[in-house]
């Protein structure tokens, strides 16, 4: 069992809980490459894999499609950058004209290629003595120049094989609906949604998770300290939730006295439509994390993960999730399939 979860996986799943047979226990999705890797590449060969990776190319089809996307203001790029007005947007020179023009309130800065919320800035307002800087949700200063230094600390991304580590998008800030914002905080928070295409040609739900992150740090990823809260599929409401970093179960956003058990998440309906309609864009696709944010505007559909964190989802699960028709269909596709290699590692969550 340690060979698909590992001693971390092992604790972080409560496998250790007396009341669990061997059959639930082995119901939990592999934690850990190469057995996560072959999950993946068996639901989600590496052909169909390329919308989930660029997040600009994300974007641009999903909003084709007619979700409601973040709008993209502009790419900074070395080589190819350019802004709306068709102007390029290669140096510190340029960015610092697109900021002392930019009339919003705020943007995100985040790499094309990235995984993990890694190298992602949340620009909140601009700075009062200078409008060529803005301060991020903590108060740190970014002008051009610095921009520019963040964007060349490309290590993390080559690491985990970003394609082009060195490409930013500027999105515009998406703010949390008032409810969630009061709840928690500034971070705009993202339900992972899992869903998978069955054997019938039809889109279902795997499971679904909150994240909570009460930092003002602009990303919702558990590696960054945030908590994750089951989600009743039924309901919408938030059940007690799990961090990476605690093996014991909480019901109140950190560092406050404030509960979230039994929240009720705001446009649920909606979410979960979007989820399932998102699902069939790419069928071939046949499941995909889908991180979706609760606005002030509505639901905002973020990104989509190919491969998707299984700790994520089953961290804060009540059971495990290889199950039912999910079980069926991964078993099906394993007959039918050649021996998989594995593909890169690098979860997002």
């Amino acid at each position: 069992m340690t060979r698909q979860h590992g001693v971390r996986g092992y604790f972080l799943y409560r496998l250790f809980d007396p009341s669990l047979t061997i059959r639930q226990k082995l119901e939990y999705l592999p934690n850990r490459m190469p057995a996560s890797g072959r999950l993946w590449a068996l639901l989600t060969p590496v052909q169909y894999r390329t919308p989930f990776r660029n997040k600009l190319l994300f974007n641009r089809t999903f909003g084709e499609q007619g979700f409601p996307v973040a709008r993209v203001l502009a790419v900074y790029d070395p080589q190819s950058g350019s802004c709306s007005e068709s102007r390029p947007l290669r140096s510190a020179d340029d960015l610092r004209q697109w900021l002392r023009e930019y009339d919003g309130d705020g943007f995100v800065f985040k790499p094309v290629w990235g995984t993990l919320g890694l190298q992602v800035l949340v620009l909140g307002s601009r700075a009062a003595d200078d409008s060529g800087s803005f301060l991020t949700l903590s108060g740190e200063r970014y002008d051009a120049e610095r921009l520019v230094r963040f964007a060349r600390d490309t290590a993390d991304l080559e690491r985990l094989g970003a394609d082009d580590p060195g490409s930013y998008l500027l999105q515009e800030r998406i703010r949390p609906h008032p409810e969630l914002a009061t709840l928690i905080g500034p971070t705009l928070c993202c339900v992972r949604i899992v869903t998978f295409i069955g054997l019938d040609g039809t889109a279902k739900i795997l499971g679904a998770v909150y994240k909570l992150q009460p930092k003002p740090l602009g990303v919702d990823h558990l590696s960054f300290g945030a908590i994750g809260s089951w989600v009743d599929l039924e309901s919408g409401r938030l059940a007690p939730g799990r961090s990476r970093h605690e093996f014991g179960y909480t019901s109140v956003v950190p560092g406050t006295d404030r509960t979230f058990v039994g929240f009720q998440l705001p446009h649920w309906t909606d979410v979960k439509h979007i989820a399932l309609r998102a699902a069939g864009v790419f069928p071939a696709a046949r499941a995909i994390g889908w991180d979706i944010a609760i606005s002030d505007r509505g639901p905002v559909l973020i990104e989509g993960n190919a491969d998707w964190s299984t700790s994520l989802l089953q961290i804060p699960a009540p059971h495990g999730l290889m199950t039912g028709e999910f079980r069926t269909l991964c078993d099906t596709l394993a007959a039918r399939s050649t021996p998989l290699s594995s593909p890169e590692s690098g979860t997002t969550s």
